[in-house]
């Protein structure tokens, strides 16, 4: 039992769900309504989530503050059910070519229902409304600066990681961002996807200098001719 690891609260929000049964939906159901830019000001101001779904390179050029990164991949239902609160309304930005139907569908198979919808023309209709964007560098594991903090797994972690490292698993990041070291952070995981996730959480509720890394221990131990710590 020890060695199954952390799992995703909505592990334990679906207990209840499957007990009742799933919601039914009719035709057209997975439909993502769309949002006009007031609306999405109006939600986030009442406090809705919003979700970037794009890739990460798109999210560091610039988000809407206080959005999270998810970028809609495999495991974008396990992130989006472990970070993201399921009792509030979720706008998602998406770029033109992203499947809606995914998104929607992945939602709802962990539990999510209030679905507000997306902003119709993205971050370029945002920009050309006049609303700030906020940007999160992205740059290669050997630049990390600062404290590096490992958001990956904890048998990831333990199989090898950048010494001196903070580790700090995606799922508590929030949680535990106060007790992470207040200099400059240099988030990384393996690729920089599980990163992102944790650096838009990091900027979205502490204001401090955040870099996101997009290779791995792997990559750092590569560039700086150093062995990985293993714990």
């Amino acid at each position: 039992m020890a060695g199954l690891g952390t799992y995703p609260p909505y592990f334990l929000r679906l207990r209840e769900v499957n007990r009742r049964g799933p919601t039914v939906y009719g035709a057209g159901a997975s439909t993502l309504p769309e949002l006009s830019i007031d609306d999405v000001a109006r939600l986030h101001q009442d406090g809705a989530w919003i979700v970037d779904t794009r890739p990460i390179s798109a999210f560091a050029s610039g988000h809407i503050p206080g959005s999270v990164s998810i970028a809609l991949r495999d495991v974008f239902a396990t992130w989006l059910g472990w970070v993201v609160p399921d009792d509030v309304p979720l706008v998602f930005v998406l770029d033109a070519d992203q499947d809606r139907d995914l998104l929607v569908r992945e939602a709802r198979k962990v539990g999510y229902e209030r679905l507000a919808g997306e902003l119709a023309g993205g971050v370029e209709s945002w920009v050309l409304a006049g609303y700030p964007v906020e940007r999160l560098p992205l740059i290669p594991a050997a630049g990390a600066d600062g404290a590096v903090v490992d958001v990956r797994q904890c048998n990831e972690f333990e199989a090898g990681h950048v010494p001196g490292a903070v580790h700090a698993e995606l799922g508590a990041i929030a949680s535990g961002a106060a007790s992470l070291p207040s200099g400059p952070l240099s988030v990384m995981c393996a690729h920089g996807e599980r990163a992102m996730s944790a650096g838009s959480l990091l900027a979205r509720d502490v204001h401090r200098e955040v870099t996101v890394l997009t290779g791995g221990p792997d990559e750092w131990a590569a560039a700086h001719h150093v062995a990985l710590g293993t714990a």
